[in-house]
């Protein structure tokens, strides 16, 4: 599967639903991004550019997907100035909105070992399964991070990019939704996280582990890597909170 056909399924692999053109995919990410806090009402969008090249697409496809979100009242788009989020009601536009919703009401250390252990079996899937032009898709995604080294919310929406192009790369679909799901907790808390000095360097050099050992087709080194990953994930989480 190549890379615009991986983004095309995204929302049938995570959430059942029909493929959609990339318009609508790029408005449901916008939409996704808003939902579980990585962008709040007040914030300006990353640029046109910015976005194109965290989300795989063209330009011209964000410039219409931003004018479908403006429409609907949750982006705000002045001449001339960087555009904005004006609403946090994004309806049913977000996939899995309401999930998103849910799993916010579990413990930190209840998610913690639930991603542990689901991440585990869909990293080892998608170690064997991955086409070798979702490799160069991550490749790419980690240079958008390093991109974003200085931008928070930008690092933030390459970061689950990359996340997300693994688990679908697992070929089960629930695992794939489970563990979406489990990613979203508590990322409005994670800008706060990568905020702070050496954070984003940090979780990039653990991308580039879990990288190397789904191209070694190793499915025990890129789940360590994972495990290593999603531990400082936690730490981190949890000093922010005490």
């Amino acid at each position: 599967m190549d890379v615009r056909a991986m983004l095309e399924d995204d929302v049938a692999a995570l959430g059942g639903a029909p493929k959609k053109s990339m318009k609508d995919f790029v408005v449901q990410k916008i939409a996704t991004f808003i939902a579980t806090g990585i962008l709040k009402v007040g914030d300006p969008l990353p640029s046109e550019r910015e976005l194109a090249s965290a989300l795989s697409v063209s330009r011209e496809t964000v410039r219409g997907a931003i004018l479908i979100l403006s429409t609907h009242g949750i982006l705000s788009v002045v001449h001339g100035t960087r555009t904005v989020v004006a609403s946090e009601d994004v309806g049913e536009l977000a996939v899995q909105a309401a999930r998103y919703r849910d799993i916010a009401a579990y413990s930190l250390d209840n998610v913690h070992e639930a991603r542990l252990l689901i991440e585990a079996q869909v990293v080892r899937a998608a170690t064997l399964k991955m086409e070798p032009s979702t490799l160069d898709y991550l490749h790419e995604s980690i240079a958008a991070q390093e991109a974003a080294c200085d931008d928070p919310v930008r690092f933030l929406i390459c970061d689950r990019e990359f996340h997300t192009a693994i688990y679908r790369s697992s070929g089960n679909a629930v695992l794939a939704d489970m563990a979406a799901d489990l990613y979203s907790y508590l990322l409005s808390h994670r800008r706060r996280v990568v905020s702070q000095p050496g954070s984003i360097a940090t979780s990039i050099a653990d991308h580039r582990m879990i990288l190397a050992g789904l191209e070694t087709r190793d499915p025990d080194a890129a789940a360590a890597a994972f495990a290593v990953h999603e531990t400082r994930i936690y730490t981190t989480t949890k000093l922010l909170f005490s």
